[in-house]
Protein backbone atom coordinates (compact mmCIF):
# COMPACT_ATOMS: atom_id res chain seq x y z
CA UNK A 1 0.00 0.00 0.00
CA UNK A 2 1.53 3.27 -1.09
CA UNK A 3 1.00 6.78 0.19
CA UNK A 4 -1.38 8.76 -2.00
CA UNK A 5 0.19 10.19 -5.20
CA UNK A 6 -0.42 13.85 -4.35
CA UNK A 7 2.09 13.50 -1.51
CA UNK A 8 4.94 12.57 -3.86
CA UNK A 9 6.55 16.02 -3.96
CA UNK A 10 6.44 16.41 -0.19
CA UNK A 11 7.83 12.91 0.26
CA UNK A 12 10.65 13.60 -2.16
CA UNK A 13 11.64 16.69 -0.21
CA UNK A 14 11.45 14.74 3.04
CA UNK A 15 13.63 11.97 1.64
CA UNK A 16 16.34 14.49 0.92
CA UNK A 17 16.64 15.69 4.50
CA UNK A 18 15.15 12.96 6.70
CA UNK A 19 18.60 12.01 8.02
CA UNK A 20 19.29 15.55 9.22
CA UNK A 21 17.96 16.83 12.52
CA UNK A 22 15.38 19.60 12.49
CA UNK A 23 15.68 20.29 16.20
CA UNK A 24 17.83 23.16 17.39
CA UNK A 25 21.04 21.97 18.99
CA UNK A 26 21.23 21.53 22.74
CA UNK A 27 24.46 20.09 24.09
CA UNK A 28 26.64 17.80 22.01
CA UNK A 29 25.64 14.22 22.84
CA UNK A 30 28.43 12.20 24.49
CA UNK A 31 28.13 9.25 22.07
CA UNK A 32 27.68 8.80 18.35
CA UNK A 33 24.07 8.28 17.34
CA UNK A 34 21.88 7.75 14.25
CA UNK A 35 18.53 9.35 13.56
CA UNK A 36 15.92 6.60 13.09
CA UNK A 37 12.49 8.18 13.37
CA UNK A 38 10.89 11.60 13.00
CA UNK A 39 7.46 12.73 14.15
CA UNK A 40 6.41 16.23 13.12
CA UNK A 41 3.48 18.41 14.09
CA UNK A 42 2.40 21.58 12.32
CA UNK A 43 -0.36 24.00 13.33
CA UNK A 44 -1.56 27.04 11.38
CA UNK A 45 -4.27 29.58 12.24
CA UNK A 46 -6.25 31.44 9.59
CA UNK A 47 -8.63 34.37 9.99
CA UNK A 48 -11.59 33.90 7.65
CA UNK A 49 -13.49 36.53 5.71
CA UNK A 50 -16.74 35.49 7.42
CA UNK A 51 -15.46 36.38 10.91
CA UNK A 52 -14.57 32.82 11.92
CA UNK A 53 -11.14 31.20 12.38
CA UNK A 54 -9.66 28.00 10.96
CA UNK A 55 -7.04 26.08 12.90
CA UNK A 56 -5.32 23.47 10.74
CA UNK A 57 -3.04 20.76 12.04
CA UNK A 58 -1.04 17.88 10.62
CA UNK A 59 1.11 15.14 12.12
CA UNK A 60 3.47 12.80 10.28
CA UNK A 61 5.71 9.87 11.18
CA UNK A 62 8.69 8.92 9.00
CA UNK A 63 11.58 6.47 9.25
CA UNK A 64 15.09 7.05 7.97
CA UNK A 65 15.17 3.55 6.48
CA UNK A 66 12.80 1.22 4.59
CA UNK A 67 10.22 -0.17 7.00
CA UNK A 68 7.94 -3.22 6.75
CA UNK A 69 4.45 -3.05 8.25
CA UNK A 70 1.94 -5.87 8.57
CA UNK A 71 -0.08 -4.35 5.73
CA UNK A 72 2.59 -2.88 3.46
CA UNK A 73 6.11 -1.53 3.10
CA UNK A 74 7.31 2.05 3.42
CA UNK A 75 10.32 3.45 1.63
CA UNK A 76 12.82 5.68 3.40
CA UNK A 77 11.07 8.92 4.45
CA UNK A 78 7.68 7.77 3.21
CA UNK A 79 5.00 8.70 5.72
CA UNK A 80 3.85 5.93 8.04
CA UNK A 81 1.22 8.25 9.46
CA UNK A 82 -0.13 11.47 8.01
CA UNK A 83 -3.26 12.90 9.62
CA UNK A 84 -4.81 16.34 9.09
CA UNK A 85 -7.38 18.18 11.17
CA UNK A 86 -9.17 21.47 10.60
CA UNK A 87 -11.44 23.03 13.22
CA UNK A 88 -13.40 26.21 12.64
CA UNK A 89 -14.08 28.35 15.70
CA UNK A 90 -15.85 31.59 16.51
CA UNK A 91 -14.46 34.42 18.64
CA UNK A 92 -15.46 32.60 21.82
CA UNK A 93 -13.36 29.61 20.64
CA UNK A 94 -16.41 27.39 20.29
CA UNK A 95 -16.08 24.85 17.48
CA UNK A 96 -18.58 25.32 14.66
CA UNK A 97 -17.12 22.94 12.06
CA UNK A 98 -14.60 20.08 11.86
CA UNK A 99 -12.86 18.30 9.01
CA UNK A 100 -10.22 15.61 9.33
CA UNK A 101 -8.62 13.04 7.08
CA UNK A 102 -6.07 10.27 7.21
CA UNK A 103 -3.71 10.46 4.24
CA UNK A 104 -1.31 7.71 5.30
CA UNK A 105 -1.60 4.98 7.93
CA UNK A 106 -0.55 1.36 8.42
CA UNK A 107 -4.16 0.23 7.88
CA UNK A 108 -5.33 3.06 5.66
CA UNK A 109 -8.87 1.97 4.74
CA UNK A 110 -9.65 0.85 8.26
CA UNK A 111 -8.08 3.91 9.88
CA UNK A 112 -10.05 6.25 7.63
CA UNK A 113 -13.36 4.85 8.89
CA UNK A 114 -13.14 6.74 12.20
CA UNK A 115 -12.55 10.21 10.76
CA UNK A 116 -16.26 11.16 10.37
CA UNK A 117 -16.72 10.64 14.13
CA UNK A 118 -14.60 13.71 14.83
CA UNK A 119 -17.62 15.79 13.85
CA UNK A 120 -18.57 15.15 17.50
CA UNK A 121 -16.16 17.98 18.34
CA UNK A 122 -18.66 20.52 16.99
CA UNK A 123 -20.11 22.47 19.90
CA UNK A 124 -17.11 22.03 22.21
CA UNK A 125 -15.23 25.07 23.44
CA UNK A 126 -11.48 24.74 22.98
CA UNK A 127 -10.56 26.45 26.26
CA UNK A 128 -13.33 25.18 28.54
CA UNK A 129 -13.23 21.50 29.43
CA UNK A 130 -11.97 20.58 26.00
CA UNK A 131 -9.49 17.80 26.80
CA UNK A 132 -11.84 16.01 29.19
CA UNK A 133 -14.58 16.19 26.56
CA UNK A 134 -12.18 14.70 24.01
CA UNK A 135 -11.40 11.80 26.36
CA UNK A 136 -15.11 11.11 26.80
CA UNK A 137 -15.71 10.99 23.05
CA UNK A 138 -12.55 9.51 21.54
CA UNK A 139 -10.60 7.45 24.07
CA UNK A 140 -9.41 3.97 23.18
CA UNK A 141 -11.31 2.23 20.39
CA UNK A 142 -13.60 5.23 19.92
CA UNK A 143 -11.02 7.36 18.14
CA UNK A 144 -7.73 7.63 16.27
CA UNK A 145 -4.74 8.03 18.58
CA UNK A 146 -3.03 10.49 16.26
CA UNK A 147 -6.01 12.69 15.36
CA UNK A 148 -6.87 12.92 19.05
CA UNK A 149 -3.27 13.82 19.82
CA UNK A 150 -3.45 16.61 17.22
CA UNK A 151 -6.65 17.89 18.80
CA UNK A 152 -5.26 17.89 22.34
CA UNK A 153 -2.83 20.70 21.48
CA UNK A 154 -5.58 22.92 20.09
CA UNK A 155 -6.18 24.89 23.34
CA UNK A 156 -2.71 26.46 23.45
CA UNK A 157 -2.63 26.94 19.67
CA UNK A 158 -6.02 28.67 19.75
CA UNK A 159 -4.92 30.97 22.55
CA UNK A 160 -1.79 31.99 20.64
CA UNK A 161 -3.39 32.22 17.22
CA UNK A 162 -6.84 33.59 18.05
CA UNK A 163 -6.92 34.68 21.69
CA UNK A 164 -3.79 36.84 21.53
CA UNK A 165 -4.99 38.51 18.34
CA UNK A 166 -8.41 39.32 19.80
CA UNK A 167 -6.86 40.54 23.06
CA UNK A 168 -4.54 42.93 21.19
CA UNK A 169 -7.44 44.30 19.15
CA UNK A 170 -9.55 44.79 22.26
CA UNK A 171 -6.75 46.58 24.08
CA UNK A 172 -6.19 48.85 21.07
CA UNK A 173 -9.90 49.61 20.88
CA UNK A 174 -10.55 50.46 24.54
CA UNK A 175 -7.09 51.35 25.88
CA UNK A 176 -5.00 49.72 28.60
CA UNK A 177 -7.02 51.19 31.46
CA UNK A 178 -10.27 49.66 30.29
CA UNK A 179 -8.91 46.40 28.92
CA UNK A 180 -8.31 44.81 32.32
CA UNK A 181 -5.62 42.40 33.43
CA UNK A 182 -3.75 40.64 30.59
CA UNK A 183 -5.17 37.13 30.24
CA UNK A 184 -1.76 35.43 30.40
CA UNK A 185 -1.08 36.43 34.02
CA UNK A 186 -1.27 33.42 36.37
CA UNK A 187 -1.36 31.02 33.42
CA UNK A 188 2.22 29.78 33.84
CA UNK A 189 5.20 29.88 36.21
CA UNK A 190 6.94 32.83 34.58
CA UNK A 191 3.78 34.97 34.65
CA UNK A 192 2.54 34.28 38.16
CA UNK A 193 1.21 37.55 39.58
CA UNK A 194 4.09 37.62 42.06
CA UNK A 195 6.78 36.76 39.52
CA UNK A 196 9.63 38.95 38.31
CA UNK A 197 8.33 39.06 34.73
CA UNK A 198 5.01 40.52 35.86
CA UNK A 199 6.81 43.03 38.09
CA UNK A 200 8.95 44.14 35.14
CA UNK A 201 6.45 44.15 32.29
CA UNK A 202 3.02 44.37 33.93
CA UNK A 203 3.71 46.28 37.16
CA UNK A 204 0.08 47.38 37.50
CA UNK A 205 -0.91 43.76 38.03
CA UNK A 206 2.01 42.70 40.18
CA UNK A 207 1.29 41.36 43.65
CA UNK A 208 4.12 40.86 46.09
CA UNK A 209 4.30 37.22 47.26
CA UNK A 210 3.22 36.66 50.83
Amino acid sequence: MKTQPHLTTALTRAAEDVSQTQIEAMTTPPVERTLKHRRTFCYEVYERADGLWDIEAQMQDRKTYPFTLASCERETAEALHSMILRVTVDNSLSIVDVHCDTLAAPYLEQCQQITPDYRKMVGLNIVRGFRSAMRERFSGIHGCTHITELANSLPTVAIQGVGVELAVRHRQAVGDEQAGRPFQINQCHALAEGAEAVKLYYPRWYKHPE
